[in-house]
């Protein structure tokens, strides 16, 4: 890495020290150029370490874009030094608009976590029932946004979850699988829930024109849930135009 690579990862508040320890362990073990099979126990070892804080410090420097992940091999992940950056311009007019499909499953399961309410399954069946878009750019997943059936109320759904990769924030993704979602879905009710202390899920539902309908109240205020909702509209813009086109 370069000299300006590693001032910027100094600098970088979100790091921990697991996070650069695990860094210094992979210097001289990968490159920018292929995919390096990294054994997790060994690295515990050599670091004397937790496996499991040596997953999360991958996942972090992955996440951070510091590092990239590869396939499998094995019991082993592959990595290499992330290279890649923000292209020049808006990355919105760019990036591909499609359904997703079962082999994106993998890539959508990298772009986050998931939440004991919305599993890797969960995911899988909204993929199978078309109920997931996602954004693609020069082959990599760069936002998605999946639903699901809400079964207490007819004609309902529920924003199960809404990513788009940190480079490529506020350059309108958001909005545009929003789009994708209610051209499909109009005239259903969507409902959202967002933490109160999350400011920016706030004002992303809002620009995006959910209204606020009801709070679930947590143990603490910043566990208080606010709960939104909307009608499905399709833009007039997009109402007969076909998803493939759209996405250009």
């Amino acid at each position: 890495m370069t000299r300006l690579d590693l001032l910027s990862i100094a600098a970088d508040r979100e790091l921990r020290l697991e996070a650069h320890r695990v860094l210094r362990c992979l210097e001289d073990r990968l490159s920018f150029d292929s995919y390096t099979a990294i054994d997790t126990r060994a690295i515990a070892e050599i670091l004397e370490m937790r496996p499991q804080a040596v997953s999360r410090a991958l996942r972090i420097l992955s996440e951070r874009h510091i590092i990239a992940r590869g396939v499998s091999k094995g019991r082993s992940s592959t990595f290499r030094f992330a290279t890649d950056v923000v292209k020049p311009g808006n990355p919105a007019a760019n990036a591909e608009l499609r359904s997703a499909v079962e082999t994106d499953l993998d890539g959508l399961a990298r772009g986050g976590s998931f939440t004991a309410s919305y599993g890797r399954d969960d995911l899988r069946r909204d993929i199978a029932g078309g109920r997931c878009w996602v954004l693609q750019d020069e082959g990599a997943i760069i936002g998605q946004l999946s639903i699901r059936k809400d079964p207490s109320i007819e004609m309902s759904y529920l924003l199960a979850r809404l990513m788009v990769d940190r480079r490529y924030r506020r350059c309108g993704l958001g909005s545009r699988l929003v789009a994708a979602m209610e051209q499909s879905l109009e005239g259903n009710r969507i409902h959202a829930y967002c933490a109160i202390s999350d400011s920016e899920c706030l004002k992303f539902l809002v620009y995006a024109g959910f209204a606020l309908s009801g709070y679930v109240k947590g143990r603490h205020e910043a566990d208080t849930r606010l709960f939104f909702g909307k009608i499905a509209q399709a833009a007039p813009s997009l109402a007969d135009t076909p998803l493939s086109e759209v996405a250009n």
